[in-house]
């Protein structure tokens, strides 16, 4: 009898707990209005997609919130209206530099007849690689929560991103002369597009936005 007692207990208590789940309120729903505004559009913005950017901003806004938001539809009214102006966007050229560099490592080659390692020092010619972009923009945000008590925030900001890699190409010589973290990326990593610059130039200002939300949202 025991063992069926047992048992009977386990399904109660999975049972209380799934209906303690169950009745948790959902989250709210807040329709939001988010424009993004491009006064200056430089050319270098003419093959970003505005909505696909409007999209990535709302969910890194929704992150870590205590309500759901959505976007307004047209015949919506939105109870938080986020207007996001884009200017002076500028994406630097690609500067690429390149310098032939001779590397010398001392590696172990063997052991002797009483197990003790027997060194050598290598030695490799190889092209050393940087690649960098720059990039900058004016990012000005006007924030208001409609109700009770509501909220208004506004204030603009002048972010630079830069993007910086090094890589090694056409080694000579003995390969175990190039340090491993730079023989391992004997090619360049996908460089970012122009979405990225956007986005990584975009994140001071998205980050502020959603700590004034969590805290209206929190109280």
């Amino acid at each position: 009898m025991k063992p069926i007692l047992l048992i009977f207990l386990m399904f109660t208590i999975a049972a209380c707990g799934t209906t303690s789940k169950s009745k948790r309120a959902p989250e709210r729903v807040v329709p939001v209005a988010l424009n993004i505004g491009i006064p200056n559009r430089s050319s270098d913005l003419n093959f970003v997609n505005i909505d696909y950017y409007r999209l990535k901003v709302l969910d890194e806004l929704e992150n870590f919130q205590s309500v759901e938001f959505t976007l307004a539809e047209p015949d919506q009214e939105p109870e938080v209206v986020i207007d996001f102006n884009i200017d002076n966007f500028t994406l630097w050229p690609r500067d690429e530099r390149r310098s032939r560099r001779t590397l010398s490592r001392v590696v172990q080659v063997a052991t002797d007849a009483a197990g003790k390692p027997i060194y050598q020092t290598v030695r490799a010619s190889v092209d050393l690689v940087q690649v960098q972009r720059r990039s900058n923009a004016r990012i000005s945000v006007n924030l208001e929560v409609k109700g009770t008590p509501g909220k208004k925030f506004k204030r603009s900001f002048a972010p630079n991103y830069n993007y910086s890699v090094t890589y090694v190409d056409n080694i000579q010589g003995d390969s175990r002369a190039v340090d491993p973290s730079l023989y391992f990326a004997r090619s360049p990593a996908m460089e970012p597009e122009t979405m990225d610059f956007l986005f990584q130039l975009s994140g001071e200002a998205v980050q502020r936005i959603s700590n004034e939300l969590r805290s209206y949202y929190r109280n």
